[in-house]
C-alpha cells in the first residue's frame, strides 16, 4: 500500500485554493491506495475565539469559510473526477482511494460554538463542510484511526490533562509516549523519529507539517509560522505492522512548481 498524508491544509476565504488543485494532480500521478488528511482542512476564522472582538476580526463570515472549504475539496478531487468520468464512459475500472479525514481543532470550532451558544444547535454543524459527501471517512476530533498498523490523529494527548503531545522533537515524543507508529498534524512542524521494539519491529513517530497557503498568517500563529514545513508526505509499501519501505516528502513549493502555474 501507498498512503498519502495531507497535513493541516487550512482552507481560508482570504487565501487562494490553487494548492488543492495542484495536490489533486499529484494525487493522480501517485495514485495511492489511501489518502489521510490530518484535519484542519477548514480554517473557519469566523468561529475563532482567539481574536474575537478585535479589529482584525471584522468582516469574517461563516458562509465564506464553508464555501472556501467546499471549494478546496472540489479542486482536490477535480482531476480524479475527470479521470473516473473517462473510465466510466469506457467501461474501465475507476480510481477510488480510501479517504480518511481526522477532524482537527479548527473544525471543532463548530462544536465549541454550538456548546457556547445553544441557539446555534441545528443551524450549523460539521456536516456543513460536506466531508462525507466528498467521500471522506470522518474520524471525530481527538479520536484516532489505525491503518496498516499506523495510528493517525489530528493530534495525540498524554497524561490526565488531555493536552496535545508537543515537543521540538515531537516524533521521538510520540514514540516514547504512545509505543506505536503514530502520525499527527496540528503543530505544523515536520519531525520524524524511528525506534525498534524489543521484538525487532520498527516503529516511527511523524509530525507531518502542514499544507497551508505559503502566506497564511493569523493572529494565533503570527511570528511562528516561519518554523512550519509545508508539503505532502507519502508512506510507501506499508508492511501492515506499522512500518514502510519508503518515506517521500514533497514540499508545497515543488508541488506548485510542478503541478500549477499559480502560487498566489
Amino acid at each position: 500500500m501507498k498512503l498519502m498524508i495531507i497535513p493541516d491544509p487550512h482552507a481560508h476565504p482570504d487565501y487562494n485554493n490553487e494548492r488543492f488543485r495542484a495536490a489533486g494532480r499529484l494525487l493522480m500521478e501517485e495514485q495511492p491506495e489511501c489518502v489521510v488528511c490530518l484535519g484542519d482542512l477548514a480554517d473557519l476564522p469566523s468561529l475563532s475565539s482567539y481574536d474575537r472582538g478585535t479589529k482584525g476580526f471584522e468582516g469574517r463570515r461563516y458562509k465564506k469559510d464553508v464555501e472556501a472549504t467546499i471549494n478546496a475539496q472540489e479542486l482536490l478531487f477535480e482531476e480524479m473526477n475527470k479521470y473516473n468520468a473517462r473510465k466510466r464512459r469506457n467501461g474501465k475500472k475507476q480510481y477510488r482511494p480510501r479517504l480518511v479525514m481526522c477532524v482537527g481543532n479548527h473544525e471543532d470550532r463548530i462544536t465549541r460554538a454550538i456548546n457556547s451558544q445553544a441557539e446555534l444547535d441545528g443551524t450549523i454543524g460539521i456536516s456543513d463542510l460536506q466531508y462525507e459527501g466528498f467521500g471522506w471517512e470522518v474520524v471525530p476530533f481527538k479520536q484516532c484511526i489505525t491503518i496498516e498498523g499506523i495510528t493517525f490523529s489530528h493530534y495525540f494527548t498524554a497524561g490526565i490533562s488531555g493536552r496535545p503531545i508537543s515537543s521540538i522533537h515531537i516524533g521521538h515524543t510520540l514514540i516514547t509516549k504512545l509505543h506505536c507508529s503514530a502520525v499527527q498534524g496540528h503543530s505544523h512542524l515536520y519531525n520524524h523519529a524511528e525506534h525498534t521494539r524489543p521484538d525487532g519491529q520498527k516503529i516511527f513517530g511523524l509530525s507531518a507539517g502542514c499544507f497551508s497557503h505559503p502566506e497564511y498568517s493569523e493572529s494565533w500563529c503570527r511570528d511562528t509560522e516561519h518554523q512550519w514545513w509545508r508539503g505532502i508526505v507519502f508512506l510507501e509499501e506499508l508492511d501492515g505492522e506499522g512500518y514502510y519501505d519508503g518515506v517521500k516528502t514533497i514540499t508545497l513549493r515543488k508541488i506548485m512548481r510542478d503541478f500549477s502555474s499559480d502560487v498566489s
